[in-house]
């Protein structure tokens, strides 16, 4: 197997459809991270035209995420307004999904999906990962939820059979967490709702509600087995804490460090090497397993870039060989046929047939992302930024874990913060800060951004908390290590 010939992006579209490859976007994001061409490929005996996207997700500048269509879970749109709405520099469509499902609000997908610790959808599949040290990874994974509920001095814990799921009215003994990717109300027949807000059970009700975006639903099925064992042991104003349970192919994993991850599958290859086996990775579909089709895959080649590419018509063997061919060491087919979709710098080199629920996207962000880490815990939930020359991270991180005393000022928009004997005050939107009583200027303003969050610069931090701080510049990761 091998290469036979490789084209420049623009000469090589002229090879192809007009239905698998296209033009230029006027919505273009660029990045230099990302490189994209149409290579002639000799494997398995003939010849392929495949189009491939290498993306280095180590550039500061990249994010890396499952992405939905508008309207949540279970919606589906077009494979260009999901890109242009993340402002994608390179996305290939995701998992698969129920898209012969004549109801339009239930066309669910199939596969696991994680974005920066947190589970929108929960699988058994084959699975892309991208850890905090942005090494990507492809295993056979089963991710599941664990629920705690406590109440004085007790704990019960509740096993959900999914997240963002249904199984049907027929399933009563049924229990699902719903979050806000869900993107609608829950009101199926039969079970009981129990709405989660600040980690509190706010409401118990049988009637439909609107999934908090702060918040959480769980749906627990009202056969006699969940009224009996499970709903006696919910009560309003429980506290409610969850964990990720991720088993891969060597035990446990930390699925709340992972930066992204798509399940979908079959595995095509494992170190180097063709790695096909339909029963072990849940298949037995013709279309999957027999016949040749439209075809996309994600890869990882020897210097741990993502490696995306789709082929107008393959079998998953071919596909496959490809993939050897072009020098993955490890690779995953994704949902194909109508599905397959590949994009890549303002360039849409593989049109989809039909809309699409879900797409693996990498996002190109308007300043470096810094990963946090604090006393050896790395916060997926929060993330710092470089505008200009200082970087600037979140405050309530610090304040969980000092355990500080916090006091806010609406009126002034005025935040105290108190720990070991300081007193650090920050007002949004301006360039000093207040560290027990002296007046300290910051390079940057102080500022409240998007996400409802204040940003302070690191240095400020440091400094007031005395901390001591390490940087990590490969991974733009800070490393704080608390007093």
């Amino acid at each position: 197997m091998f290469i036979r010939s490789s084209f420049k992006l623009g000469a090589a579209l002229l090879l192809s459809t007009a239905l698998w490859t296209g033009g230029t976007s006027a919505f273009a994001a660029y990045s230099p991270s990302v490189t994209a061409s149409t290579k002639l490929v000799y494997a398995a005996g003939k010849n392929f035209t495949v189009n491939v996207v290498t993306v280095d997700l180590t550039d500061p500048t990249l994010e890396l995420a499952p992405a939905l269509a508008d309207g949540g879970i279970g919606h589906d749109a077009s494979f260009s307004s999901i890109v242009e709405r993340e402002n994608a520099v390179a996305a290939i469509n995701g998992t698969f999904f129920n898209a012969y499902e004549s109801n339009p609000y239930i066309r669910f997908p199939n596969g696991s999906l994680v974005k920066s610790g947190e589970a929108i959808h929960s699988g058994e599949n084959q699975t892309l990962i991208l850890d905090k040290n942005k090494v990507p990874d492809i295993q056979f994974v089963d991710l599941d939820i664990s629920v705690k509920v406590s109440e004085g001095g007790g704990t019960y814990t509740i096993s959900p059979w999914g997240i963002n799921k249904y199984y049907g009215d027929a399933s009563t003994d049924q229990i699902v967490w719903y979050t806000p990717q869900f993107g609608s109300w829950i009101g199926y027949p039969g079970g009981t709702k129990v709405v989660i807000q600040d980690g509190l059970v706010t409401k118990i009700t049988q009637d439909s509600v609107p999934v908090p975006d702060d918040g959480y639903v769980l749906f627990v099925g009202n056969s006699a087995n969940n009224k009996s064992n499970v709903l006696t042991k919910v009560d309003l104003g429980d506290r409610v804490t969850t964990s990720l349970l991720a088993k891969g192919e060597n035990g446990s994993m930390d699925a709340k460090s992972w930066l992204a991850a798509i399940g979908v599958g079959p595995k095509l290859v494992s170190g180097g090497a063709v790695d096909i086996n339909y029963s072990r990775d849940g298949f037995s579909d013709p279309k999957v397993t027999s016949s040749s089709a439209a075809r996309s895959f994600v890869g990882i080649d020897a210097s741990d870039r993502l490696v995306m590419g789709t082929v107008p018509s393959a079998t998953l063997p071919q596909l496959a060989a490809i993939a050897v061919a072009l020098g993955l060491k490890e690779a995953m087919n994704m949902d194909g046929g109508s599905s397959s979709a590949l994009y890549a710098n303002g360039t849409t080199m593989t049109y989809a047939g039909r809309e699409l629920s879900n797409a693996l996207v990498v996002r190109k962000l308007d300043k470096p992302l810094v990963q946090i880490e604090i006393n050896g815990s790395y916060m997926t939930d929060y993330k710092g930024y470089i505008v200009g020359e200082t970087t600037v991270v979140p405050i309530r991180p610090f304040i969980d874990a000092m355990n500080a005393g916090f006091a806010w000022n609406a009126a002034t928009r005025t935040a105290t913060i108190t720990s070991g004997g300081v007193t650090l005050q920050l007002q949004d939107g301006k360039s000093t800060a207040t560290v027990n009583g002296k007046t300290v200027a910051v390079p940057v303003p102080l500022q409240i951004m998007s996400d409802s969050r204040m940003y302070v610069p690191l240095r400020l931090v440091a400094e007031s908390l005395k901390s001591k701080v390490t940087w990590d510049s490969k991974l733009y990761r800070a490393s704080i290590q608390l007093p």
